[in-house]
Order: structure tokens, then sequence, then C-alpha cells
């Protein structure tokens, strides 16, 4: 921060004039604090409303997409007159898509308007998409408000990471801002579909569509808090660590670890209503306890100060427990195999989506790291898209559903000796890293 050293050689640093022309005494700025948009901001308020704003928008975007499901195949029945399985499908696929194409233009605007700004219009934009599901219901403005949602919930994840990258006091900093996003996503996910289930009736979208209209406004109030660098901050960032073709195996394990995820959440689906018997109510329960425990296993590893380095040794075990939990779920027809299935795969994602996305900014380095960030959000969804057309056949008991699960099962493998076989790189290259560089900020970040 200004007129001091942030811990691990991370810094950002404000030149005096800045807070000289916003009529502070540049020579008795508190060495704790930065002067922020013309405005003091010390360390402690910095972190407190930043990190507050990193959950509260995370959660309520993944609240606003989770609310309107349990609700959406009754009302496409009911608009359509046709199975709704299929219409359904093409909904989710539209919302996907969005994402994928616009995760990283918004990305790549991070570094240009700032990603404080792409925050706010994300936010925004999505409370506009919700709008469209008070209205008289049609199949078109049902494909018009997942489109639009798609479209503006892919600026907010690139533009939570680009933000957190910008203002964490050091590398142990940074992972943890990582953590909490995907924290933040974690909680809105794990609430939205049973919420939206209660508050929805007679399959009707305008309570759930409030719901989320006011989580989301909640976070763009939370949001406009977050103060914004002027365009005369000098911010100091670390080197890259890798290459470009090592931020391609970044890239390439957080598609798997997502795709990984979207097959256990259909295989958990299809499995414990066909061979558990199990009620819309008790599946829901169990993706609760989902929730639950890959919380507990992310606070566990990402705790306040601990070592990025350390932190990735877990994600090799991840990788592993992912691909046992997903063959004991393919395996064994018996309620202990469920729950073995779950506390595996849940752990494992608990780890590897933060620690696979902080690796992948430090890679790309600062220069690029917006772009990068938003590219990752592109390649992750896909991964969930492909992964939830994969796991319709890969927990069924047919040739090609048992092939595909035996493909996926080898690629967990290969990812978990992949970054075995990395972090012994990790170690040697992250010392030499946190040496800083200055990169000016010409735009407001």
């Amino acid at each position: 921060m200004a007129g001091g050293a942030a811990r691990g050689g991370v810094r950002h640093e404000l030149p005096r004039h800045a807070c000289a022309a916003a009529g502070r005494n540049a020579d008795r700025v508190n060495p704790d604090a930065a002067c922020i948009g013309g405005t003091r901001v010390t360390q402690g308020q910095s972190t407190l409303v930043g990190r507050h704003a990193t959950v509260v928008a995370s959660a309520a975007t993944a609240l606003a997409y989770g609310l309107v499901l349990p609700v959406l195949p009754v009302l496409i029945a009911r608009l359509a007159d046709i199975d709704a399985a299929p219409l359904t499908g093409r909904l989710m696929a539209v919302y996907s898509l969005a994402v994928i194409v616009s995760a990283p233009l918004w990305g790549w605007l991070c570094s240009g308007m700032g990603a404080v700004r792409v925050l706010r219009v994300g936010l925004i934009g999505q409370i506009g998409a919700l709008a469209f599901y008070t209205l008289p219901p049609t199949l078109a403005s049902l494909i018009t408000a997942r489109a639009l949602q798609g479209l503006f919930a892919g600026a907010v994840l690139p533009a939570l990471l680009a933000q957190a990258s910008q203002v964490a006091l050091d590398e142990a900093d940074r992972s943890q801002r990582f953590a909490d996003v995907v924290r933040g996503g974690l909680l809105g996910g794990l609430f939205g579909p049973g919420l939206g289930g209660v508050l929805a009736s007679d399959s009707q979208l305008q309570l759930p569509a409030l719901a989320g209209l006011a989580a989301l406004a909640v976070a763009t109030a939370v949001a406009w808090r977050i103060p914004s660098l002027p365009a005369t901050a000098q911010v100091v960032v670390p080197r890259a660590v890798g290459h470009r073709g090592e931020l391609l195996v970044w890239l390439a394990l957080g598609a798997l670890a997502a795709a990984a995820m979207s097959v256990y959440e259909v295989g958990l689906t299809t499995r414990g209503r066909l061979a558990l018997g199990l009620t819309a109510r008790d599946i829901g329960l169990m993706f609760s306890g989902c929730g639950v425990v890959m919380l507990l296993a992310q606070m566990m590893v990402f705790h306040r100060g601990h070592d990025p380095v350390r932190a990735f040794g877990w994600v090799a075990p991840a990788f592993a427990a992912t691909a046992a939990g997903l063959a004991i779920l393919a395996a064994v027809d018996r309620a202990w195999g469920t729950t073995a299935g779950i506390v595996l795969v849940a752990a494992g994602a608990g780890v590897l989506q933060p620690a696979l996305t902080y690796w992948t900014s430090r890679t790309a380095g600062g220069g690029a790291e917006g772009m990068t960030l938003g590219l990752r959000t592109a390649v992750t969804t896909a991964g969930q898209a492909l992964g939830s057309l994969a796991g319709g056949y890969a927990f069924t008991a047919t040739a090609t559903g048992r092939a595909l699960l035996a493909i996926g099962l080898v690629l967990l493998g290969l990812a978990s000796i992949t970054t075995h076989r990395l972090r012994r790189r990790l170690v040697s290259v992250h010392d030499a890293s946190i040496a800083p560089r200055s990169v000016p900020r010409n735009r407001h970040t």
C-alpha cells in the first residue's frame, strides 16, 4: 500500500501527487493506507469491503442462477406441451453458451474499463435479465432471459478474480481471495435451488425471480462501495511463473475439474432416482451435504495466511479422490456407496477450483491476467456443459456409458500425476517469482 511494502513482495503503490490532488498531505499519509479514487482507505477497510463484496457478488450470481431451476421443467412443459427435458437442457445450454462467449471479452475489459466497473455492469445486467422472469412467461422470454443472464453473469467471475488479484497484499492473501470467490459461489449454489423450490408455486417464476433480484440488488450496493484505483496508480505485481504451454495445461485442468463435478451431479441425480429410489427432497439434501463438505475442505486448506504452494500439494490427491468417488458412485448401488462418493468428490472439488484458479493467474502474470481469467471462466463453463452431457451416459449400463466413465477416470488419474509433478517445479519457482515488477495502471482498476 502507499508508503509501505506489503508482505511477500507484492505491493500496491500510488504516486504521492494522487493523494495531493485529493487534498491530502502525501508526506503524512498513513503507511498502511492508500488514496483510492480521492479517498484514503486503510488496508483493513479495503480488505473488509473487498472480501464482503467478493462473497456477496459471487453468491448472488450463483443464487440467481439456481433459484429458477426447480420450476423451469414444469413451466416449459405447460408452455410447450412437449417433453420438458430436451428443452430444459437447451435453456441450460443457452446460459452456458452466453458465458463461454462473453467471459473472455469481459476479462479483456477488466484491463480497460476496470474490474470494479465490469463487476457493477455484470450485476446490473443480471438484474435486467431476471426482470424478464416477472413478466407473463413465454418460450421466447425464457430464452431471452437465460441468454442475458449468462451474458452478464460471465462478467462477474473474471471481474471478481481480477479485482481480488489487484488488491491482494501478498500471494497468500491473493490465494485466499480467490478461494473467497469460489466459496461465495458454493454458498449461492447450495441455497439457490432449494430456496427456488420453496418459493415457486404452480409453475410461477415471479417469487424466485424477485428473490434473485433482491440478492443482486444487495450485491450491487455492496459492489458500489468498492473503491477504484485512480488512473495514475502504479500496481506492483509478481512476475509470471510459467509460459504459454503451461497456461494451456492449467486451463485444461480447470476444465477437467469442472467436467468431473458436472458428471458427478448428473450421476448423483440419476443413481439416486433409479438405483436408490430417492425422492427429490432426498436428492436435494444430498446436494446440500455435498456443499457442506466442499466448504469444509476449502476452509481447511485455504485458511487465512496459508502457503499457496503447500495448498497446491492437495491438488493431486483431490483429483485422485474425485476419480475414486465417481468410480464408487458408479459401481455401488447402496447408500454407503453414494455417501462415500459424495464425500470424496465434494472434498476434491473444494480444493481444485481455488488452487487451479490461483496458479492460472500466477502463470499468466499481471499483464494478461484479466483476459486469462475471462478465458478460464469460459473454458470451465464449457467443461461443465460437456460434463453434464457425458454424465447422462456415464452412469448407464451400456458400452458407451462404461467407455465414457473409463475415459474420465483415466483423465483424472493423469491429472493427479501431472499436478504432482507440477508441484515440484512450483516449489522451485515460487520464491524466485515473488520479486515484483511495476505495471502501470493507465485505467481505473
